[in-house]
């Protein structure tokens, strides 16, 4: 674990960058690398609707492949972030990820452009699935456990910031330039995470307990099977991993955004810009709403943070509907936003809860696990959705309300499993086979 001054406690966000250069170095490669993706993202969405028009059920098909790889790949990532060199396996995502985003630039020329897009997109996102998991599991090494809220409420509110001014310069840009020119910035910004990252100092893990060398061993097999354990071992531990899994369920909010900015308030005639409104106005309200929980929640207890998550999922609901009913540009603007304050609480809080309660060894499976089971649940939310959508005479209003009002199931269901098992501490040590 880093070393951190005996006078740290009210460490904030530029302090806890001034004393800790590793966490500041992966914080710097994280935001250029998400500059990129919010580049991509709407540069994607351009390729798309040149290949294959306004098509709902193809949007959602893209969306879905920017998450579900996430699920299905995160058994292994998460056994080779706690078997393997978490910064190795970093830097190797990043560069993997150049490769597949400029491939994209073929997708018009090919039989096959749609699926040849899609393919693109799921090896990417593939690539992504092995960095994440990595990079929540090495956070607690270069941040004491004091100082994880205010780590992760950073990296909040540095990703509202950039995915502000990713969204309206790939607005800018690909509404101007074209998505060639925004696909080639977010190939160039993986290459400077992974000099990044390539920085980084990681201190000592402890070692891997020894067992029989065998199949189970070489596959993954008994890795994957002990992180079970383990996580079946700790109810307190499923009970947090709920939250994202519970949040999931609005998970087609981005399908519903771009609808919205397509079709409702798109700027000028220009689906891009409108687009980006709606995508800006979340970003701004994922980066305040950690920031207003840190003021509120300043201990930063377990108890406090239980309490704030259960509040957090009924303040989204209210925000959506809100914005299912106003018209206006700018009313639209202000419900979105409103809404993310509590969305990027849920996130937050839940991912801290998760790094303090889980010992190193076991922490990439945790938080791959976490991952995983958030966007196997949001692609289904989206699937559903758009589906929904493409039907003809779709209302999108009528959505949002069926979206926002979907919120208060995992309300109750957090309620009554985190007072059945209340959220506790790390433990000292832990079995071979995972058991607390």
């Amino acid at each position: 674990m880093t070393a951190a001054p005996s006078n740290d406690r009210a460490l904030g966000y530029l302090g806890v960058l001034r004393t800790f250069p590793g966490f500041r170095s992966l914080f710097v490669a994280r935001v250029i690398s998400l500059l990129g993706d919010w580049f991509s993202l709407i540069a994607v969405i351009a390729l798309l609707r040149e290949v294959a028009g306004s098509n709902p059920k193809a949007l959602s098909g893209l969306l879905i492949l920017k998450l579900l790889p996430i699920f299905l790949a995160g058994p292994l990532a998460g056994v080779v972030a706690d078997r393997f060199s978490r910064k190795a396996i970093m830097v190797i995502t990043d560069l993997v990820r150049v490769v597949f985003v400029l491939g994209l630039f073929a997708a018009p020329h090919t039989p096959f452009p749609v699926g040849f897009t899609y393919a693109m997109i799921l090896l990417q996102v593939v690539a992504s699935a092995f960095f994440e998991p990595a990079r929540a599991a090495a956070l607690p090494q270069l941040v004491p456990d004091r100082h994880l809220g205010t780590a992760n409420a950073l990296g909040a509110v540095a990703w509202s910031m950039v995915f502000t001014l990713g969204s309206a310069l790939g607005g800018l840009v690909t509404g101007w330039l074209g998505w060639r020119v925004a696909l080639g910035l977010d190939a160039a910004t993986y290459l400077v995470s992974a000099w990044f990252v390539g920085r980084i100092i990681l201190p000592p893990r402890p070692r891997r307990a020894g067992g029989p060398v065998g199949w189970k061993t070489w596959t993954g097999y008994r890795d994957f099977r002990d992180g079970v354990r383990y996580i079946v071992g700790r109810p307190d531990i499923a009970t947090v991993l709920f939250v994202k899994i519970g949040w999931g369920i609005a998970g087609a909010l981005t399908l519903l955004l771009t609808l919205f900015g397509e079709r409702v308030y798109a700027l000028g005639n220009r689906p891009d810009l409108g687009v980006t409104l709606l995508y800006v106005a979340r970003a701004i309200g994922t980066g305040i709403g950690p920031a207003l929980a840190r003021r509120i929640v300043t201990h930063e207890s377990a108890t406090a943070m239980r309490r704030l998550i259960a509040f957090s999922f009924l303040w989204p609901m209210g925000g959506y509907l809100v914005f299912s009913w106003v018209t206006h540009p700018v009313s639209a603007f202000v419900s979105v936003m409103l809404a993310h304050f509590g969305g990027s609480v849920l996130w937050v809080y839940s991912t801290v809860l998760l790094q303090r309660m889980s010992v190193d060894e076991f922490r990439g499976r945790v938080m791959s696990t976490d991952l995983g089971m958030a966007t196997l649940v949001i692609s289904v939310s989206t699937a559903v959705y758009g589906w929904l959508a493409a039907e003809p005479g779709a209302d999108l209003r009528a959505l949002v309300r069926w979206m926002a009002v979907s919120l208060v199931v995992p309300a109750l269901v957090w309620f009554l499993a985190a007072g059945r098992w209340p959220v506790g501490e790390r433990p000292h040590r832990v079995g071979p086979d995972g058991s607390a």
